[in-house]
Order: C-alpha cells, then structure tokens, then sequence
C-alpha cells in the first residue's frame, strides 16, 4: 500500500476494468473505481476528460485542438493526453472557473 499525495498525480486512468494513479515517477493500481475517484477528486482540480480518465487540471502546461474536435492536453511530465470532445464543454467551464 502507498499514500500518494494529490497534488503528485498527473491524472488516473482505467484500463480493463483497473484503475491507475500516473505520477512523474510512478504508476499505481488502486481498488478505487474511477467514478470514485472522481467524486472525491472533484474540489481538486480533477476533471474527466474521456471515458476512462480523470485529469489534474494543476498539471497541464499546454492545451491544443485535435482533428476529431477534441482537444490534446500536455502535461508537465511531457506526456500527452486526450480530451474527447464529449468532455470539451466540462473543460471550458472548468477553465472559465480557474480564470475568475
């Protein structure tokens, strides 16, 4: 078992039915179901950005257009990820609340 700080995690994905913490040095599997996750990460700065992700808006260096009307997010770690653009309106509003 680890303790992982929130403000360390890059984003949490799913993947057959498993869910994964990304940090810059590591991955972790939790018990946790993604919904879960997002319920308690949702005053962090969490956001789904597609089926099977929730990323942490704090680790964002660069958000740019993709062809298929989504948009991809660079991290800090480099890493590249995709925002499907079922979640692009969620993203907006929760930009416009950073900005404020």
């Amino acid at each position: 078992m680890y303790e992982v700080a929130v403000s360390d995690i890059l984003y949490i994905e799913t993947v057959d039915n498993k869910s994964f913490v990304y940090t810059q040095k590591n991955v972790y599997e939790t018990k946790q179901k993604l919904y879960e996750l997002e319920e308690m990460l949702k005053e962090k700065r969490f956001l789904r950005i597609s089926k099977s992700m929730l990323l942490n808006l704090m680790k964002v260096s660069s958000i740019k257009p993709a062809l298929n009307s989504g948009f991809t997010a660079e991290l800090i770690s480099g890493e590249q990820v995709v925002i499907t653009r079922k979640y692009v309106a969620d993203l907006k509003k929760a930009l416009k609340r950073e900005k404020v």
